[in-house]
């Protein structure tokens, strides 16, 4: 009971010295001090109530009561009762708004446009009474008119729900982000480590907020006075940049700037310009936030598909090596149990010819082991396009230089050259994955370039750096970019390339001066 004590005393001096001093910032800029009741510090108190337990509404309400009350006893304003109304009435508004304010912004957003609206709703009738009241004795003595210029104030109808919804979409919203930065964040306890770390002021962007306050003021003042009316208009481009950079929020704080630079540079001017100036700082206060949510909406789309994309990476890879370690373990079985049995068949037939002095005996026996070679032989090549040996007997490099042998690249005419930058100051412990890959990609490449290339001059290129370089070059006839389409040799590795978050470009030089092919590959080390 204390703490609820001194937290509503608190909340009520608070917002007492915060409406007050919107008030006296809203009277200087329109001039009417019934009216900037309506503009700021209306819009204040709905702002607090909207993001405050039921349980401190009193103290909320209560200071604005007290400084209405007094300012109309200061002022002799006995017709400042339909304010008070005004204020009163829209608690049930409130409170049935504050039951289906939580979940998103876009849902926040839009419960506080209704909100708004709904008030500035409830301000027009319950001015509308004081307002004909006035009107008809003016009518009954003077002509048309004359009561039309008589009775034309700032207290109209139209000017009564303009500046609620100027002032409702100016400060509600401000209210939302001050609520969801003090209560919505993870503050971190102030330990022995936060205070020794440096605080890093972002000089830059109070840089930004600086200049396009000060070209806000210029626009305003410095224009001719045949262009002042166009000066308003000018205040969007702020709003779009900071819409742009910060989302609906940057768009709120510029309308906020823009809103300081108007009452600074237009106060006292006539009505119909104030209509025209309460007028932009809706447009702009509106357009704004939906132009921020926007660009924050897209944001967030785009984050969410580059993790979902994150994710899909990593699951190709997770895939792409529990392939390889499948092909690994497949491959040893086959070739220790297939090695096994054609080692004894070949035993046996061996046997059977010393003991089978028959002509069919021995025919047989022979026949045996030959097509056990032959077996073997043919299990042995299915065994390397299953899982290379080679490369897990000696090595990424050497088994690239094997693969030039095996492939008879010197006898067909290619003279093949491999470069292999590996720095001594980066780990080059590849994984399972990528060594295959790399592998399969060099087996690939030389055998369309014996095959199909006609080159007599080929270069293989490995570098080690942050992620693994492959290039590929030879000079050869080159092939038409829609060729690499048909096989699935290429496209299979580009595809596995991809799958590792790798990058797999191919070019052709087929037709020119200087034909050749060009492989280059990117691919992560891990």
């Amino acid at each position: 009971m204390r703490n609820f004590g001194i937290t509503s005393l608190c909340g009520w001096l608070l917002i007492s010295c915060s409406w007050f001093c919107l008030w006296v910032l809203s009277y200087y800029f329109i001039m009417d001090p019934e009216l900037a009741i309506l503009l700021f510090p209306f819009a204040l108190r709905l702002g607090t109530v909207l993001h405050t337990p039921k349980r401190y509404w009193l103290a909320v309400y209560g200071a604005e009561w007290w400084l209405m009350v007094s300012l109309a006893i200061l002022l002799e304003q006995s017709q400042w009762l339909s304010v008070i109304v005004a204020s009163v009435i829209s608690v049930p508004i409130i409170w049935f708004a504050q039951q289906y304010y939580y979940g998103s912004q876009w849902r926040r957003l839009c419960v506080m446009g209704a909100v708004i609206l709904s008030t500035a709703l409830l301000n027009v009738l319950v001015f509308s009474s004081q307002i004909l009241s006035l009107q008809m004795p003016s009518l009954q003595v003077l002509g048309a008119q004359d009561a039309v210029l008589n009775t034309a104030p700032l207290y109209s109808l139209w000017m009564v729900f303009l500046v609620s919804v100027t002032g409702g979409l100016m400060l509600v919203p401000s209210c939302y982000l001050i609520w969801s930065y003090l209560f919505q964040k993870s503050w971190v306890p102030l330990t022995v480590n936060l205070v020794s770390k440096p605080i890093e002021l972002r000089s830059r962007h109070v840089v930004i907020y600086v200049v396009l306050f000060a070209l806000s003021i210029a626009a305003q003042v410095g224009l001719p006075e045949e262009l002042r009316r166009f000066a308003p208009f000018c205040l969007a481009i702020p709003i779009i940049l900071l819409a742009f950079r910060y989302g609906w929020q940057g768009a709120l704080l510029g309308t906020l700037l823009n809103s300081v630079a108007l009452i600074a540079a237009r106060s006292g001017v006539s009505n119909m310009e104030i209509t025209d100036l309460l007028l932009s700082l809706s447009a702009q206060s509106l357009t704004g936030i939906l132009l921020g949510m926007g660009i924050q909406r897209q944001r967030e789309l785009n984050q969410k598909l580059r993790h979902e994309l994150n994710r899909n990476h990593n699951l190709s890879r997770q895939l792409v090596k529990a392939e390889e370690s499948v092909r690994r373990d497949i491959a040893r079985e086959l070739h220790d149990e297939i090695g096994q049995n054609i080692t004894a068949i070949r035993t046996q037939a061996s046997i059977l010819k010393r003991v089978e002095n028959t002509p069919m005996g021995e025919s047989c026996a022979s026949t045996i082991e030959s097509l056990s070679l032959n077996i073997y032989d043919t299990t042995k090549g299915l065994l390397t396009q299953l899982r290379p040996k080679t490369l897990d007997d000696l090595g990424l490099e050497e088994a690239i230089h094997q693969l030039v042998r095996e492939l008879e690249c010197e006898a067909n005419g290619i003279s093949t050259t491999i470069i292999w930058n590996e720095p001594t100051d980066v780990d080059l412990d590849l994984s399972d994955a990528t060594s295959v890959t790399l592998y399969r990609i060099c087996q690939e490449a030389l055998n369309n370039m014996v095959k199909y290339a006609q080159a007599t001059e080929a270069r293989i290129t490995v570098t080690f750096e942050q992620d693994v370089y492959l290039t590929v070059k030879d000079n050869g006839v080159g092939f038409k970019p829609e060729e690499t389409l048909r096989g699935f040799g290429l496209r299979g590795m580009k595809e596995r390339v991809q799958a590792l978050g790798g990058e797999f470009t191919l070019s052709s030089d087929s037709g020119t001066q200087q034909p050749g092919t060009a492989l280059h590959v990117v691919l992560p080390k891990l």
